[in-house]
């Protein structure tokens, strides 16, 4: 450590040796208080703490300033908080302000101050990269992310690998693979335990049950919801109806298994709705049981127990109405089809007139222009998740006429579309748990093609069996028709689906009342606690030097890399006190 001595000598030969911090700086001042003649009382060992021996000991055993503890910022002191007990944001010395501290005013007690982003890993922050970037590991809350683990300050965060057996970062199992619906996700977040009858839900699945206070998904403390569930000081839980409070999304996990042309169940000849094809209730291994009826060659068991070829996520966005659908496109654009019965049979739209809530196109078969209207349909009608997967993506595919057209157009025929090859014949299966409240009405409703049939707690609700065209099928769970469900228990909804035949694939989801949402753990402004997601809470919030302002943000404040004359000698902009600027800003004179 850097000391500089400054030796006055004198006739009389005496030595005065003024000794100087880590970071040396100029005295702002005197202070009468503060006469190196001063022993401190409660010293132990009645050590000067002007000795220079005393100087140099560690920095946490330093003797305390004279006027430590008594509330009035000497110019001796990193900090005075009206006492002399460490742990509280200034040390017991007065000689240092804690990292990740603010000590203004004097006399107050020190409050504690984060700002996500600053490279810097303070209490609450479970993390922090040096950005407030979604999506690299630590998020803009500076929360550890799932699928990610982070370490060190600034923290360097790396994708956990799922599948690999072991537990690790916003992991709540690993079970040494990635496929889901067997307890452990296919991102290794846990799931209910589904043996027999109603589900066991555990801390960390995601589903809030009695005795949980919250369920955020993860088994992690400091972020609102705690490991065990329950509601951590400073935030407060609800369950907005949705995983995600900033877009508002449901998330469905979906197997798909991929097959070929040469699959004796598929390419068939045969065509239309076959009902009775499976049992009434899943087998034990929540597999749908072939009767033997029906569109299928002996080889039913193939279709939902081969191996998984791809895991995708189906998302499903608010409709308006108070459920969710998933949509055709990538960020949850609707499908558009332009429909209308005005046929103007002109060459040119200028010819044609169209109303103003009309769009002008040409005809499907090209030969001349329409007046059409644009209307917004839900639903994916061109539904190919394996596209990318293996050798079979080699057939075009039809539009069905359930999302807007008197025909089933070739996809390369549809203003703004090209032709582009699919890999058909596929198996999709979907499961979502919820817990049945017997005093609300939850809804499923489906479309797809081909064969479809759903389960509740095991029991078949929805039979569309066969190879047919897009059909409807709906459920409704309440009070009446629960299905054997108990209230306040966790069921699950079982999806089975084939694409079996070309030339279309389409397939649309809509969930609404099954409650099966996350927590959402926010921050409580004005508590006087920091919480994950805030940069600072005085219990106050009204702003000025060192304090917290509005919307719990910090104000100017020491580490905002600005030099604040009045208060400060140094501004380095972070909290740390293992450089040349300390956590106070102030460089202090050792009298």
């Amino acid at each position: 450590m850097k000391r500089c001595v400054l030796i006055l000598m004198t006739t009389l030969l005496a030595l005065l040796f003024v000794a100087c911090e880590k970071d040396p700086a100029q005295s702002r001042g005197n202070n009468s208080s503060n006469s190196n003649n001063n022993l401190d009382s409660d010293n132990p060992s009645n050590t000067d703490p002007n000795d220079a021996d005393s100087s140099t000991l560690p920095r946490d055993d330093r003797p305390p300033t004279p006027g430590c503890g008594d509330g009035i910022l000497d110019d001796d002191e990193a900090c005075d908080d009206g006492n002399r007990e460490d742990g509280d944001g200034c040390s017991a010395n007065c000689r240092m302000v804690e990292e990740g501290f603010s000590c203004q005013p004097p006399g107050m007690p020190c409050h504690r101050i984060s700002r996500c982003g600053d490279g810097q890993v303070t209490l609450p922050e479970l993390c922090d990269d040096g950005n407030t970037d979604d999506g690299d590991g630590c998020n803009s809350r500076c929360q550890i992310e799932v699928g990610w683990k982070c370490d060190g300050s600034p923290s360097v965060c790396t994708p956990t690998v799922c599948g690999d057996g072991k537990i690790e970062g916003a992991e709540t199992c690993d079970d040494g693979n990635n496929i889901p619906f067997d307890g452990c996700s296919e991102n290794c977040q846990a799931e209910p335990d589904c043996g027999s009858g109603a589900c066991t839900s555990t801390c960390g699945d995601g589903i809030v049950l009695p005795p949980e206070e919250c369920d955020d998904g993860n088994n992690i403390d400091g972020d609102g919801c705690s490991a065990d569930c329950k509601v951590e000081p400073g935030f407060e839980c609800r369950q907005e109806g949705c995983i995600d409070e900033t877009n508002c999304t449901l998330r469905v996990a979906a197997v798909v298994r991929d097959f070929s042309a040469s699959h004796s169940d598929f390419n068939v000849g045969c065509d239309g709705l076959e009902i009775d094809m499976v049992q009434l209730n899943l087998g034990p291994d929540w597999k749908p049981v072939p009767t033997g009826k029906g569109c299928q060659a002996g080889n039913f068991n193939d279709w939902y127990n081969t191996p998984v070829d791809k895991v995708i996520e189906i998302i499903l966005y608010p409709d308006g109405n108070g459920n969710y659908v998933n949509q055709y496109g990538e960020n949850g654009e609707p499908w558009i089809a332009t429909v209308g019965d005005d046929w103007c049979h002109a060459s040119s739209c200028a010819a044609c007139n169209c109303a103003a809530n009309q769009v002008c196109r040409k005809s499907i078969n090209g030969d001349y222009m329409v007046c059409t209207n644009e209307v917004a349909y839900d639903g994916n009608p061109l539904f190919f998740p394996i596209d990318d997967l293996g050798t079979d993506a080699k057939y075009e595919a039809k539009v069905p006429e359930q999302y807007g057209y008197n025909e089933w157009p070739w996809e390369k025929e549809i203003e703004g579309m090209s032709a582009k090859l699919h890999n058909f014949f596929f198996t999709t299966e979907v499961t979502y748990w919820f817990a049945y409240d017997e005093n609300a009405t939850s809804t499923l409703n489906f479309t797809g093609d081909d064969d479809v049939w759903v389960f509740v707690n095991g029991q078949l609700v929805v039979d569309l069996g066969g190879v047919h065209v897009p059909l409807d099928g709906n459920v409704t769970i309440n009070k009446t028709n629960n299905y054997g469900m108990e209230h306040g228990k966790v069921y699950r909804i079982n999806i089975f689906h084939a694409e079996r035949k070309r030339d279309g694939s389409s397939f649309k989801l809509t969930l609404g009342g099954f409650d099966a949402s996350r927590s959402v753990c926010t921050p409580i402004c004005g508590d006087g606690i920091v919480s994950l997601g805030e940069e600072c809470d005085d219990g106050v919030n009204e702003g000025g030097y060192g304090k917290c302002g509005p919307g719990c943000k910090l104000d100017a404040y020491c580490g905002d890399g600005i030099v604040q004359e009045e208060y400060e000698d140094c501004d380095d902009g972070n909290f740390s006190n293992d450089d040349e600027c300390p956590a106070s800003c102030r460089l202090i004179t050792i009298m």
